[in-house]
């Protein structure tokens, strides 16, 4: 009887950690999680505060039993089971009359969507700049940002893109930190119609009175902000196939059925170690995690107290009459999901909460 897919990935973690790991089964693992292949990242990619915080809040539910909403990002306010880490993937656009036409940074922004799956619906695109740490005086040029959609192709031999309509015009006194812009509406268009993600068109330039800002050292403030410039869109998904429970109780301890024989149905421990398996290299958290799994025997005789389904005990009841009908199997009944702080072959950091992959109870089906 083949399992269900609900107990796919503990199957599969179980299957792995006795010896028996076959390609055909980690593709279908990795097909679980998202991924096409086994991702091969050249160095991780710096985990933001918000994703550490939304994994460490997890963690700390899961351990105290807390009750909490696997599909809800309490942190950010929107419903969603999968948050993703875009880096950005565009480029400078350099100009050698900085101080002519007061330009101080040019960039063209991408940011690839693939990753998203089809079925996912998007609750939040959220654009950051980090234009450095507040480190500058406050004597320097008061700065201007703007962004445009780009809505037309990059003509060939074209320096800069040619914008759309004005998307975010924002003052900004001195760089400083990071800034943040909803970017949900832009994203959905984006993601129906790929072909219409031409990126952003981001400037930067120095307002007020050019002679005043050349005389405050406008070319040194454009120097310093371009290396410590950053970009990333925050994306969350909701992926309604994996919501199926607003809340989780707490979890539970293994179980021993009170009875003398040791081998009845129930819990046995057992740690999934990810470099074991050799994916520490993509998975950031946790290093591994107490999955269990069940075994024991379910004889007709406890079939009822071993937390079985009414159809084990008639399974089991004609099994004695018939020896040919197989006899219920040890089974899991309960079981918890687990948070997974990773990186894709596309250089996203990913935060995803994935259902069913610890046994916290075994019965006889």
């Amino acid at each position: 009887m083949l399992p269900s897919l609900s107990f796919l990935p503990v199957g599969f973690l179980l299957i792995v950690a006795m010896g028996h790991t076959f390609q055909f089964q980690e593709s279908d693992f990795l097909q679980f999680l998202g991924l096409d292949k086994v991702p091969s990242p050249r160095k991780f990619q710096s985990v933001p505060f918000i994703l550490k915080k939304i994994f460490q809040d997890r963690e700390t539910a899961t351990t105290t039993g807390v009750s909490q909403d696997l599909c809800y990002m309490k942190e950010l306010g929107v419903r969603g089971n999968v948050l993703r880490l875009l880096p950005d993937k565009g480029f400078f656009i350099y100009s050698n009359k900085v101080s002519q036409d007061d330009s101080c940074l040019r960039k063209l922004l991408y940011f690839n969507l693939s990753a998203i799956k089809e079925k996912e619906q998007l609750t939040m695109a959220q654009l950051g700049l980090d234009l450095g740490p507040n480190s500058y005086y406050n004597l320097e040029p008061e700065l201007e940002l703007a962004l445009w959609v780009i809505q037309e192709p990059q003509v060939w031999g074209q320096s800069i893109p040619k914008p759309g309509k004005m998307f975010a015009l924002q003052s900004v006194p001195w760089p400083q930190g990071a800034l943040y812009f909803n970017l949900l509406d832009v994203v959905k268009d984006w993601n129906s119609k790929p072909q219409k993600n031409l990126g952003l068109f981001l400037e930067i330039v120095v307002r007020g009175d050019t002679e005043f800002a050349v005389n405050f050292q406008m070319e040194a403030t454009c120097a310093r902000l371009r290396p410590s410039f950053r970009a990333s869109l925050l994306v969350v998904t909701l992926n309604p196939e994996q919501c199926h429970s607003a809340s989780r109780k707490r979890r539970a301890a293994i179980p021993v059925p009170k009875a003398s024989h040791k081998n009845l149905c129930r819990p046995h421990q057992l740690f999934i170690n990810f470099q074991d398996l050799g994916w520490h290299k993509w998975i950031i958290a946790p290093k591994g995690f107490m999955a269990n799994y069940c075994h024991g025997d379910c004889p007709l005789a406890l079939t009822t107290y071993l937390n079985s389904s009414n159809y084990a005990f008639m399974q089991a009841l004609m099994h004695a009459v018939d020896p040919e009908i197989p006899q219920a199997v040890c089974i899991p009944t309960k079981l918890s999901p687990i948070s997974m702080l990773y990186q894709d072959n596309n250089d996203n950091v990913i935060l995803r909460h994935y259902e069913d992959m610890v046994v916290d109870e075994c019965g006889c089906g």
